[in-house]
């Protein structure tokens, strides 16, 4: 696939992933068919932001609402995610991309994942050629209220937009240029609701295992196309 003219223009492309269950619904296969098939899709975006230089992937794997699960789906998709931990690792730090987790994952303490969590994030921490980001037992609600936390225990008259930036879990992270939520809902469900406050938002009836390298070119080839009538928009009124 050529590259996409003016990517490097972007700098963070910020997914929901939803889809997995309905996906495996449609073709009569069990849910966790659903969720291996999610892998694949995540390892054709992760190589397309390679392909593309584009630095940031965040990605929503795990929501704090996710719980509410079935209790036999929620034991695979944490062994899945141990299994996929371990057995990405070579490719991953052969192929440069750094991984780390936003939210609280010391929950998975108890299920004996979390090793292999802080082991793919402290084996991958040199690599600079793609940030992966990865949302666990994550919620953006939370994640604010913490950082507020933060700062209420400092002695702080005033608080600004960038001493509550500052506190997030990925501070130095900049913030989405294009959110994409696939499976046809039109809601954030509770991501990045401070850091896409200014993204572009872009809803796809696609499922998420179906969701392709082409699908995200023609989504970047738009954006850059408004970004672009937006701008001669400007430049005519200003002459």
């Amino acid at each position: 696939m050529p590259h996409i003219s003016n990517t490097n223009q972007v700098k963070h492309l910020a997914f929901i992933m939803d889809g997995n269950r309905r996906w495996a619904k449609a073709k009569n296969l069990p849910v966790i068919a659903g969720h291996k098939e999610g892998v694949e899709a995540l390892k054709k975006v992760t190589k397309f932001c390679l392909d593309n230089n584009i630095e940031h992937l965040t990605v929503y794997a795990f929501s704090t609402e996710n719980w509410k699960r079935d209790t036999h789906e929620l034991d695979f998709l944490f062994k899945l995610l141990s299994e996929v931990a371990l057995r990405e690792l070579a490719d991953l730090r052969k192929l440069g991309v750094k991984v780390d987790f936003l939210g609280d994952i010391s929950k998975f303490q108890v299920f004996n994942i979390q090793e292999n969590l802080d082991k793919l994030a402290k084996e991958t921490a040199s690599n600079i050629k793609l940030n992966l980001h990865i949302a666990l037992n994550y919620g953006s609600l939370m994640e604010i209220t913490s950082a507020i936390n933060k700062l209420a225990n400092h002695d702080i008259t005033s608080i600004e937009e960038d001493d509550l930036s500052a506190n997030l879990y990925s501070p130095t992270t900049p913030d989405p240029e294009i959110m994409i939520r696939t499976g046809g809902e039109k809601r954030l469900s509770n991501f990045l609701l401070w850091q896409v406050a200014n993204s572009e938002l872009i809803f796809t009836e696609t499922l998420w295992p179906d969701f392709s390298k082409d699908e995200l070119k023609i989504i970047l080839t738009n954006y850059f196309k408004s970004k672009k009538s937006k701008s001669n928009i400007l430049e005519r009124v200003n002459a």
